[in-house]
């Protein structure tokens, strides 16, 4: 099944170009997500399940980096990849230790009981993978594989050239860009990928099964209200947006360059601050918790750029939107000491 998965993750983001965040948890431990009533409350069952598994929480990220395991290796393999171990360099460790550095406290805490390991590949066809170590009464382990050629980019360079994915080559003398800082890459994606650990974990985005019928949790409803009606179905007024025809939706296309200036001003007019989000709540909550904090708590911008032979002619910060900032309430959770 994850083979498959894989095989038609890969044809979707063009195998060679392909930038895309693949969060297996969300898409082959539904149970996990959807019908698991327990929420984590620390005790004698997840230290369990720690021990069992070989979690020291008190262990720094960085001393989690492993060798990636050989089910996630013998999945790529399977679906007709070979990726390669990477071997770490003392600089590389820096930027790893840096990026985990950053993350909102929530994330602290969450990830150093929930977060059992890390690896870097090299030709690894996507940018990170987040799957699932275990599911033992509610309690789930999670492993992060990343792509080791994003520890040598900037956030800036990292997401323009996922963005540029988006987009058709047309024409030539128009380009589209992300300005979003100097910071390491490893930054935003260790950032939306923790957020999948945290989302996964207190089971923040859910349904609760009752009387065979499915019913958002508290979160889910603060969250989704009148912005998604279940997991990739949008609920917002402007149904016919360009937005929900990108590349990330089911039956969605790559636009051209000259439409580049369209799609933007169409995100501008809903509540979500990338065109990724919109491929599931999951991946929703996962981007704006991450431009927020790039924003407001690294103080770094986050601006989509026009340009049109090499002088801007439009841009667009998502975190000025009236109807992203209204979204901003909800994040404070993660911010809770």
């Amino acid at each position: 099944m994850i083979a498959i998965f894989l095989k038609n993750a890969i044809k979707f983001c063009k195998v060679k170009s392909s930038l895309c965040f693949f969060a297996v948890v969300l898409l082959t431990a539904p149970q996990s997500f959807a019908q698991n009533k327990k929420i984590l409350t620390p005790g004698s069952a997840l230290q369990e399940v720690q021990h069992q598994y070989g979690l020291n929480p008190k262990s720094t990220f960085l001393s989690r980096v492993t060798t990636t395991p050989d089910d996630i290796m013998q999945k790529f393999r399977d679906a007709g990849m070979s990726p390669t171990a990477h071997q770490l360099t003392n600089e590389e460790r820096k930027t790893i230790a840096a990026a985990f550095a950053t993350l909102p406290p929530l994330h602290q805490r969450v990830l150093k009981q929930h977060l059992k390991s890390i690896s870097f590949l090299d030709n690894m066809p996507n940018t990170a993978l987040t799957s699932p170590v275990t599911t033992v009464e509610g309690i789930n382990l999670y492993h992060i594989t990343f792509r080791a050629g994003i520890l040598h980019q900037t956030i800036s360079e990292w997401v323009t050239e996922k963005e540029r994915t988006c987009f058709a080559r047309g024409d030539s003398t128009i380009t589209v860009s992300v300005e979003a800082g100097m910071l390491s890459a490893l930054t935003y994606i260790a950032l939306h990928e923790g957020t999948h650990v945290v989302d996964g974990s207190l089971h923040l985005i859910a349904t609760d099964t009752i009387a065979g019928q499915s019913a958002p949790n508290t979160f889910t409803k603060s969250f989704a209200q009148g912005i998604w009606k279940n997991i990739n179905t949008p609920e917002w007024p402007v149904t016919d947006s360009m937005v929900l025809k990108s590349r990330f939706r089911a039956g969605g296309r790559r636009f051209l360059t000259t439409e580049a200036a369209k799609v933007y001003t169409a995100l501008s007019q809903t509540p979500f601050v990338s065109q990724y989000s919109t491929a599931s709540w999951h991946e929703d909550l996962a981007e704006i918790l991450t431009v927020y904090h790039l924003t407001h708590v690294l103080k770094q911008p986050f601006r989509l750029v026009v340009s049109q032979n090499g002088k801007p002619v439009f841009s667009y910060d998502p975190m000025s939107s009236a109807s992203v900032k209204k979204r901003s309430e909800i994040l404070k959770r993660f911010y809770t000491q």
